[in-house]
């Protein structure tokens, strides 16, 4: 049987069957019930997470109590403090589950070296990276300017999943914004 882990790779690399064999077997699989932390504000980020099914949310504390959503991960992201993987400096961000979630783990050290050793791997993920980073930069660009109802319908057009599957609290913090002033966008549509 195949594994949501699998599948991404054979979906979006050219590996051969064998390769995606021994990649995955590099991972380890996990089960995380809601709320389960996986990584936290101070601590180094030492691992990588492949969502199978589920959600994790990536976030931090600010001064005031108040979290700020980073980013959301369903299933067939990877994902993780990346600031933390990438320095090895503390973190600022939490990564907890958001709902249960069935994942992929692997650890900095054996991530890379898979990196360095298949070149289709290498190209994944640094597309990967690409994305996320042309996606905060959108999200920061669009967010710094637009009203709130822009905002709803930017996450709207492109990550319409949220809205069916994530808080409306959650995605308040996702979009700097109360849940009241969610719920009166909302009605607004």
């Amino acid at each position: 049987m195949t594994s949501p882990l699998q599948a991404f790779l054979e979906k979006n690399t050219r590996l051969t069957p064998d390769d995606i064999l021994d990649i995955s077997a590099t991972f380890t699989p996990r089960t995380v019930r809601r709320n389960d932390f996986l990584e936290e504000e101070g601590k180094v980020c030492k691992h990588l997470y492949f969502v199978g099914t589920g959600c994790l949310r990536l976030y931090e504390i600010d001064k005031k109590g108040q979290d700020i959503t980073g980013f959301f991960a369903l299933e067939d992201s990877l994902i993780t403090a990346f600031t933390s993987f990438i320095t090895q400096k503390p973190s600022r961000d939490f990564l907890a589950a958001y709902e249960p979630a069935e994942i992929f783990v692997i650890g900095r050290e054996a991530f890379f070296g898979l990196t360095a050793r298949y070149e289709e791997f290498k190209k994944l993920y640094d597309r990967l990276i690409e994305f996320a980073l042309i996606h905060s930069q959108m999200r920061i660009y669009n967010f710094l300017g637009m009203e709130g109802i822009d905002k709803l319908k930017w996450v709207m057009e492109h990550e319409p999943k949220l809205l069916t599957r994530i808080s409306s609290r959650a995605v308040a913090s996702y979009l700097g914004m109360t849940n009241s002033t969610l719920s009166k966008l909302k009605a607004r549509l």
